[in-house]
């Protein structure tokens, strides 16, 4: 007589079910991971930037947020240390650096030693960026190897 042993499609089907199951939180730590090492590149480049930040009170303001599905990995500026939407907040102060700002206009005042109306920003978070995918796709990697590995068994 004729059969087919469906043991083995029975395993398979098993082991796609355990890895459904554990994609969800695999995923969450690997943007984890993502986010902890691109936080770190922002704070390299906010060392090598020119900036004086001896103190850390500029790298300390940045932090890595993981959405609450684990869908994503963000770098930015820490929220409640003083008023929020003011231009003394660590989000305002952040963004003056990266982008730059105006300032009072040349020559205005009796001792004035301006020169400039504007003031040059940093750019540590465009210089993050450049390196910030390679870091995403090694991370990737290691994601897919894992799932792999949860095929396999």
């Amino acid at each position: 007589m004729q059969s087919v042993d469906m043991t083995k499609l029975k395993r398979l089907d098993g082991d796609f079910e355990h890895v459904l199951r554990e994609i969800p939180g695999a995923r969450m730590k690997m943007h984890e991971r993502i986010g902890i090492a691109v936080r770190n590149e922002v704070s390299a480049q906010i060392n090598v930037s020119g900036l004086d930040d001896s103190r850390g009170k500029i790298k300390n303001w940045q932090e890595h947020f993981v959405g609450s599905l684990g869908g994503y990995a963000a770098i930015r500026a820490v929220r409640g240390l003083g008023p929020s939407g003011y231009n003394d907040s660590p989000g305002a102060i952040t963004n003056y650096l990266e982008n730059g700002h105006r300032i009072r206009p040349p020559g205005q005042g009796k001792r004035s030693r301006v020169t400039h109306s504007y003031v040059n920003g940093y750019h540590f978070y465009e210089a993050a960026r450049e390196t910030a995918d390679a870091i995403a796709y090694a991370e990737a990697e290691k994601y897919a190897d894992e799932i792999a590995d949860m095929l396999e068994g």
